[in-house]
């Protein structure tokens, strides 16, 4: 075992074994407390949010994602920092790597799900160069729609897509590839599908490559969502029309929030 200043090497042969088996590992991250103080961010930036235009000129739906949002609050910066993470991702991906991408996702009751997907889909990032990570900011459970994966998927290719015109309308304005364009399985796969059951505070870590997505919130509950892509430093990827995504000096940060 290396010398690790986050995890505990019992995490360490968790990951290690869930990586290799199952395309995606948890770890315990955030109190109940600090949750809710991150909860009370993200209301705070979707009440200022109100009335604002997006910049194709269109008003903000009510629960629309934020994309970026640590570039709006230092709290949010700070999380999308954490040491935890980053040294998970580390040994994950088994380098240094650069932030790419933050958001924050709120599902109320009623609102839908996500159609299966692989995140290298629309990175473009080879295997294993690319980590999302999901806070859970609530209980997460497939009543209140939790994410559920494909076990064991990562190994699978880039897979194609299907398109259904009629579904992809249901989309949030602001979310353009949530539903209508699922990822075709290959015919008699026997990957076991594993239920989102994630607790408050816990960070699940989820391999580019892993087949996943969710259904609909038929709870009386938010489910919400921190998330961060995080990319192996020097990887190529695709910046998207939508995401612009660039390299982000994930140290740098680290070393502004975190003193380290």
């Amino acid at each position: 075992m290396g010398n690790f200043k986050h995890l505990t090497e019992l995490e360490i042969q968790q990951m290690t074994f869930d990586w290799r088996y199952r395309g995606f590992t948890t770890l315990e991250l955030l109190t109940e407390e600090e949750c809710d103080e991150i909860n009370d961010e993200l209301e705070r930036l979707r009440q200022e949010r109100k009335g604002t235009l997006t910049d194709d000129g269109k008003e903000w739906g009510e629960w629309d994602p934020f994309s970026y949002p640590h570039k709006l609050s230092d709290k949010l910066a700070k999380l999308f920092v954490h040491p935890k993470i980053i040294e998970a991702c580390e040994f994950l991906m088994e380098g240094e790597i650069d932030g790419m991408q933050s958001w924050a996702y709120f599902k109320p009751p009623g609102q839908l799900g996500r159609d299966q997907h692989q995140n290298a889909f629309y990175t473009g990032c080879k295997h294993n160069e690319i980590i999302n990570s999901a806070i859970a900011l609530d209980n997460h459970d497939p009543e209140n729609g939790a994410v559920w994966v494909y076990e064991g998927s990562h190994r699978l290719p880039v897979l194609p897509i299907e398109v259904d015109e009629e579904r992809t309308k249901t989309n949030p304005s602001f979310w353009r590839n949530e539903r209508g364009k699922p990822c075709i399985m290959p015919e008699g796969h026997d990957f076991r599908k594993s239920e989102g059951f994630v607790r408050k505070g816990q960070v699940v870590l989820l391999h580019s490559h892993n087949i996943h997505g969710s259904e609909p919130n038929n709870s009386n509950r938010f489910r919400r969502n921190y998330l961060g892509g995080y990319l192996k430093k020097g990887a190529s990827f695709n910046q998207g029309n939508h995401m612009k995504r660039e390299p982000i000096d994930i140290y740098a940060l680290r070393q502004q929030h975190w003193g380290e």
